[in-house]
């Protein structure tokens, strides 16, 4: 890595991409903002992921709200950044990879271009495709991993593709950025699978940290699922929706369920899903697309771009353990899913639009449960009463 630090560049844009790290970057600015300040760098965001601001820079309406946040969400952050008299201004948010050329444009212009400089970070496909299919499960989504990637691979005018290409097609990301910036401002990390703190070091080191303020690991990262969590949770969630589950339930129902047991409960190691053994040849060909454009667009470059071009599914090496279920583990994910359904109906997380034999629907189960508590302040009352009589 020989970058040299653009000082008269003193405003950062952390553009993603998702699932390249993201939310363990924001985690260690966060976690590490006073030891960055002290060395000129100011991280700005409320909280760890100034969530809200970025989504209204971009136009991105909340899944389960449908509304985009206002535009004086995106006003607060870029005073904010201009409030930052000396030093850097550092801001980050995976949304601004999914900006379009206009909304990139009017980033650019809030931000000062004269004064901006844009870090995109990049894992291989191989690696952020079955991340962001678990993302998209998180929101409701029923396909499995196989169904997922024909389509996005296969039906580029599903507006599921289209989603997913406007962020992870990387290349044309960087030429967006590039062009509203100029190609001298913008730099592009490229993850090392085999060694996490990679990204830290080399976001450190186009921050002009010294070595080491990044390196404090972050407390929670957004886990993957392993393969057999993310074929249930397909499952769970094909269950929910037809027996009339809602999205306003979903995120404190099914999504709660799952990150609480991730984030809490799951001990062991995580089997993740790779892409299917005929799916490889064509995520390895638009690798290879991305790094040449990525070369074109003339961005900095810090790490490996040739074995980015060249990672595989390390499903190559065996049977893979994701895409179409089939056989025992189709009957064990829908025993799984079944009885996680069941246990949600069964507390009252889960409300079914119609009984099901030895369920009742919500309201149902309330009542059962005020009537089962007058019967017992009764027989306590009863007893009392007893107890007292001569």
């Amino acid at each position: 890595m020989n970058q040299v630090r653009d000082l008269s560049a003193d405003r950062v844009i952390h553009i993603g991409a998702p699932k390249c790290g993201s939310t363990a970057l924001q985690s260690a600015f966060f976690r590490n903002r006073e030891a960055m300040q002290a060395e000129g760098v100011h991280y700005v965001s409320e909280g760890a992921h100034w969530k809200s601001a970025a989504k209204a820079a971009v136009g991105a309406a909340d899944r389960f709200s449908g509304k985009v946040p206002p535009r004086s969400e995106w006003e607060r952050l870029v005073k904010s950044v201009e409030s930052v008299a000396n030093g850097t201004a550092l801001i980050s948010s995976e949304w601004f990879a999914g900006a379009n050329e206009d909304r990139v444009q009017h980033i650019v212009a809030d931000l000062d271009p004269a004064r901006l400089r844009a870090v995109l970070v990049v894992r291989p496909l191989t690696s952020t495709l079955p991340s962001a299919w678990q993302q998209g499960l998180k929101l409701g989504g029923k396909q499995n991993f196989s169904e997922w990637l024909n389509t996005v691979l296969r039906h580029p005018q599903d507006p599921l593709s289209k989603r997913v290409w406007s962020k992870h097609r990387y290349d044309l990301v960087a030429q967006r950025w590039a062009t509203a910036l100029g190609k001298g401002r913008l730099s592009v990390i490229v993850a090392d699978e085999n060694n996490p703190t990679f990204i830290f070091s080399a976001f450190s080191q186009v921050l002009g940290l010294s070595d080491g303020t990044l390196s404090a690991p972050p407390k929670r990262t957004n886990p993957s699922l392993s393969a057999f969590e993310a074929d249930t949770l397909a499952e769970l969630n094909r269950i929910y929706f037809e027996r009339g589950g809602t999205v306003y339930g979903y995120r404190s129902g099914v999504l709660q369920t799952f990150d609480g047991y991730v984030n809490s409960l799951r001990s062991g190691t995580v089997q993740r899903s790779d892409v299917p053994l005929e799916d490889v040849p064509a995520v390895q060909q638009l690798n290879e697309q991305i790094a040449q454009g990525i070369r074109d667009a003339g961005c900095t470059v810090i790490g490996d771009l040739d074995r980015f071009a060249a990672a595989r599914s390390v499903a190559q090496s065996g049977e893979s353990n994701s895409g179409s279920v089939g056989g025992q583990r189709a009957t064990d994910v829908r025993s799984a899913a079944g009885m996680i359904y069941a246990l949600m109906v069964t507390t009252g997380v889960a409300e079914v639009a119609t009984s099901l034999p030895g369920f009742g629907t919500k309201r149902a189960l309330l009542t059962y449960q005020a009537r089962s508590l007058a019967r017992r302040v009764a027989q306590a009352i009863v007893g009392a009463v007893k107890r007292r009589l001569p």
